[in-house]
């Protein structure tokens, strides 16, 4: 997973932030923190079906023909009980440290087989937390606040920005192979 020395920093920085009270979070919750890793809906259409995944993504490209790809890495997205269940089973001491999953959810990523998606041009992007402005003061949390695509891009792809983006999870549904909606997942 490639990630940028700064970007990392810019996050760390705003984890510290946010911790010490610096961006207001309390009563918040994330429409999305009950996901589960994957689920499959029927449409109207009985030979298609949406599927919707938790990821990584690794990369943001565009194709030869101007198709945003994903490259993405499926993960395990757990909260409430059955995050601190996992937690225990697989960090012992630690659980018994801190008594559960820290901040209540927890992801388990056992495989690191990528996948490269295609996006829908008109794809939804509903973020939680990002580089507004490129100054700390204007970084809040906005639930499911839509960008577009153009606009996910360059902030996924940004050096400089405040936030790295590949250090969130993401809820993407999958239709007839192409992503058609993209929903960053806040982390505490």
């Amino acid at each position: 997973m490639k990630k940028t020395t700064l970007g990392m920093i810019g996050t760390g920085i705003l984890a510290f932030m946010i911790g010490f009270g610096y961006f207001p979070t309390s009563n918040v919750i994330t429409p999305a923190s009950a996901a589960p890793a994957q689920q499959t809906t029927n449409t109207s259409d009985e030979t298609s079906k949406e599927q919707t995944y938790t990821i990584f993504i690794n990369s943001v490209e565009k194709d030869a023909n101007g198709v945003t790809q994903l490259e993405t890495d499926r993960i395990g997205w757990y909260t409430g009980e059955a995050a601190d269940k996992l937690f225990l089973q697989e960090n012992p001491d630690a659980a018994e440290e801190i008594g559960g999953a820290p901040d209540g959810y927890y992801i388990a990523n056992n495989d690191l087989t990528e996948e490269k998606l295609p996006v829908a041009a008109d794809a939804e992007v509903l973020m939680q937390i990002y580089d507004h402005t490129g100054n700390y003061e204007d970084v809040e949390i906005n639930w499911n606040e839509s960008i577009g695509l153009d606009k996910f891009d360059s902030q996924y792809n940004n050096p400089l920005g405040l936030l790295d983006l590949s250090g969130f999870p993401y809820h993407v549904t999958v239709k007839d192979g192409v992503i058609v909606k993209i929903v960053q997942q806040y982390i505490p």
